[in-house]
């Protein structure tokens, strides 16, 4: 871990008296440039994004990137609070509700929640960056959280309300889940979006994958098989939200209903064997945005921060270049080389 960054782990208490476990990443010497809240993807964690976010955080970078596990994944739904938790007790204490979850692993609530939740965290670190001295605030996203972040101002109502979308200073979708790379048959989509509006939106199904296909660092892929919060199953609702809701921004609808004047970087690898690289191109070029981007890493796989070096350190330097010049930070050359 480098000295450079200092990390945060934190406990918030959310929308509905949920806890949920976040963690930040922050240059340990000098202020921060910009912000960044982060949306993790599908069976998974924020943990998986330490060596990247170290990347982030650190000079000449020095982004500041608070992140969280999603409802139903990860500490927050696998490795919740409970009565005794230090941390509930102090809520309560001060008079609060506490609403602890309980057999919650991949039940998410579906998009009618998960937008909610993102919502609240984006407003609360517009209030961070304000206090930084009005740093801008991007949102960010990979895969699964790649495809609800492009979601997330396009909604027809809120949530997110249209002054929650005004907080941001841009949007960041890493290999979004707009359409599967091998996908799913309609049938069984529409047949599980019925059975979930019939109330067994909770019911798990297992979500095979192999693991391979993540990245060409195989360390990276056995780890991913054996973390228990990584299990490949989710809950009815859960998964056809995710496969309806990314399916609709493949769409004249989805292109057209962007802020135009609500910057956006996207970034996929080109033989990503999970989420298909193509959909990514294709939102890119219809996407209603004044100010767009698209990055195809070729030749790489789905999480490209997880590749071998020297991608992540590339990808570290793309996004920090766009961002910065959205941020208005000057850009030094010398020290941007050396990311």
């Amino acid at each position: 871990m480098s000295t450079a960054v200092t990390t945060t782990e934190e406990w918030v208490l959310g929308p509905e008296n949920t806890p949920f476990y976040t963690k930040r990443w922050h240059p340990a010497n000098e202020e921060p440039k910009a912000c960044i809240i982060f949306v993790h993807g599908f069976a998974e964690h924020i943990a998986r994004y330490d060596n990247f976010f170290q990347l982030l955080a650190a000079p000449p970078s020095s982004l500041h990137i608070t992140a969280y596990d999603q409802r139903g994944h990860g500490r927050t739904s696998q490795a919740p609070l409970t009565a005794t938790s230090p941390e509930v007790v102090a809520w309560k204490n001060e008079g609060k509700t506490v609403k602890l979850e309980k057999n919650g692993k991949r039940r998410t609530g579906g998009w009618g929640k998960v937008f909610g939740d993102m919502e609240w965290f984006v407003r609360r670190e517009s209030e961070r960056a304000k206090a930084l001295g009005g740093k801008k605030l991007f949102l960010h996203g990979f895969s699964m959280g790649g495809g609800q972040v492009l979601a997330f101002p396009t909604r027809p109502s809120a949530p997110p309300s249209s002054e929650t979308i005004k907080l941001l200073g841009g949007v960041i979708s890493g290999g979004p889940l707009i359409r599967q790379t091998k996908p799913a048959s309609g049938i069984q989509i529409k047949a599980g979006s019925m059975v979930a509006g019939l109330g067994l939106g909770s019911f798990l199904i297992p979500t095979p994958m192999d693991y391979s296909h993540l990245t060409h660092d195989e360390n990276v892929c056995k780890a991913t098989a054996a973390d228990p919060f990584c299990e490949q199953v989710g809950s009815l609702r859960g998964v056809a939200d995710m496969l309806n809701g990314g399916a609709s921004l493949d769409s004249p609808a989805g292109w057209e209903a962007w802020p135009e004047d609500l910057p956006l970087l996207l970034y996929h690898g080109g033989a990503d064997n999970i989420c298909d690289p193509n959909a990514t191109v294709r939102f890119g070029e219809k996407v209603r945005a004044k100010d767009k981007k698209v990055e195809i890493i070729e030749g790489m796989y789905h999480e490209v921060h997880n590749e071998l070096e020297p991608v992540p350190s590339n990808l570290a330097k793309t996004i920090t270049e766009w961002v910065h010049a959205r941020a208005g930070v000057t850009v030094d050359t010398a020290q941007t080389s050396k990311l």
